[in-house]
């Protein structure tokens, strides 16, 4: 019986082997198994590396890849059902060679080689060191002008890592240029990693990365900055009209070995006449500066006056007197000059009807701090088809000083009135009155 069974069992095997071979003989000449590289490089995955390494080689090359699958798969494998990992786990610091591991994401279908088959990466230990912060400051300030001693936010940050790259880091520098400026700098600045020879330095974090930094630019004394009016003569010809008037720079710096010579100029000067009589056409003309003997300019010793003499309609030249807006509490402004002249044009009509509220001119201080600023007026004018050509003098320079360290200067003038003589016989001659005109001076 057993010889039967084992015989009858072999039989069984025999044919259930051999119909399982005459189905997959069947199934792979309707599906049939492909082995070849696919089409795109795969790029490997870095799997548990240390938190304390990184690495400083080139990144991990690209693997091809060698699948064995079925037509069917083939037809639909992407890229992304493809995995290489290197496996970083109790690596150490430097070059080390780590076998590279797959997956496939598709059924009957396996990765059966790799190219290569393993990298070779080079690792170091990351390292956090303090590195001293400094300033670095380029060019000079205006003529005129100094510069105090730069204040920085942070005298120190922090720089982080690899240590071949973070230990040739010697310092870092915030640089600034202060190049022809009149004005106090406050700014962002991005640190930079520099080396002892002064090399930039890749490859580090730095924390905090950007620090504030402020240098405090001031006018020495026997300097001043003044703005420029230039002195027109003479009308242009007619049915043509000045247009525009441009003057370069607008603001000049004067020079006195005096500081009190300087500092008792109005906030202005004037340029030597410039005659535009029976003028067609724009005229451009360097003018020399009338100056007070003792007072100097600094650089160029003149100024750039371009007039624009156009055909016109109409236009006219009013004169307003300045008014103050914006002004902090418990300060008083004085500006110079307190009045200036406006060319507008537009309809004759309207502008022969112009009252002195139409066109006012208001000098905005808003937020200015106690001291000698140079603003630009601002024109409103309210008729309509009335536009405003130019302002002058552009700038205007506006004292600001506390209301509280002004001195009230008081200047009594008398004026007698005539008595008035009645022909009533019954009513006494009036005496004569005497009245009184207070004039206030501001003495700061």
């Amino acid at each position: 019986m057993l010889r039967a069974f084992l015989r009858n069992l072999t039989s069984l095997l025999l044919s259930l082997a051999l119909a399982v071979t005459i189905w997959v003989v069947a199934l792979n000449e309707e599906d049939p198994f492909e082995e070849k590289v696919f089409s795109d490089s795969i790029p490997v995955t870095i799997d548990n590396l240390p938190a304390d390494m990184m690495i400083v080689s080139n990144a991990p090359p690209l693997v091809e890849v060698q699948v064995r699958a079925p037509a069917s798969v083939w037809a639909a494998l992407r890229a992304e059902q493809l995995h290489v990992v290197a496996d970083l786990t109790n690596a150490a610091s430097g070059v080390v060679t780590i076998p590279l591991t797959s997956a496939i994401d598709a059924k009957n279908a396996r990765i059966t080689a790799l190219t290569p088959a393993e990298i070779s990466l080079a690792l170091e230990t990351i390292v956090t060191r303090t590195v001293p912060v400094r300033v670095e400051v380029a060019g000079d300030p205006a003529v005129g002008y100094r510069a105090g001693p730069p204040v920085i936010s942070a005298i120190s940050a922090a720089l982080s890592g690899p240590a071949s790259v973070a230990d040739s880091v010697s310092e870092l520098v915030a640089r600034v240029n202060l190049n022809g400026t009149k004005e106090s700098l406050n700014e962002s600045l991005t640190l930079i990693p520099l080396n002892a020879d002064g090399g930039t330095v890749s490859g580090v974090t730095v924390t905090p990365s950007v620090v504030t930094v402020n240098i405090r630019v001031e006018q020495l004394g026997g300097f001043r900055d003044v703005a420029v009016k230039a002195v027109i003569e003479g009308r242009a010809a007619p049915g043509y009209s000045m247009s525009n008037l441009d003057i370069t720079p607008l603001v000049v710096t004067l020079f006195s070995a005096d500081p009190k010579q300087v500092g008792n100029l109005p906030g202005f000067v004037e340029t030597q006449p410039l005659d535009i009589s029976n003028a067609k056409e724009n005229i451009e003309a360097r003018l020399n500066l009338a100056l007070p003997e003792g007072v100097s300019l600094v650089g160029e010793q003149s100024v750039l006056v371009q007039v624009s003499i156009t055909a016109i309609e109409t236009s006219t030249t009013v004169q307003r007197e300045l008014e103050i807006q914006g002004l902090g509490p418990g300060l008083v402004a004085q500006p110079s000059p307190n009045v200036v002249d406006v060319i507008l044009s537009g309809p004759l009509p309207t502008l022969d009807a112009l009252l002195p509220t139409d066109v006012r001119v208001v000098i905005n201080v808003l937020n200015l701090e106690p001291g000698i600023h140079q603003v630009r007026p601002e024109v409103i004018v309210l008729p309509e088809r009335v536009t405003v050509q130019t302002v002058l003098p552009a700038t205007i320079e506006v004292l600001i000083v506390r209301a509280d360290l002004i001195t009230p200067t008081l200047t009594l003038t008398p004026t007698r009135t005539p008595a008035v003589t009645r022909t009533a016989t019954r009513a006494p001659t009036q005496p004569p009155t005497l009245t009184a005109t207070v004039e206030v001076t501001l003495t700061p």
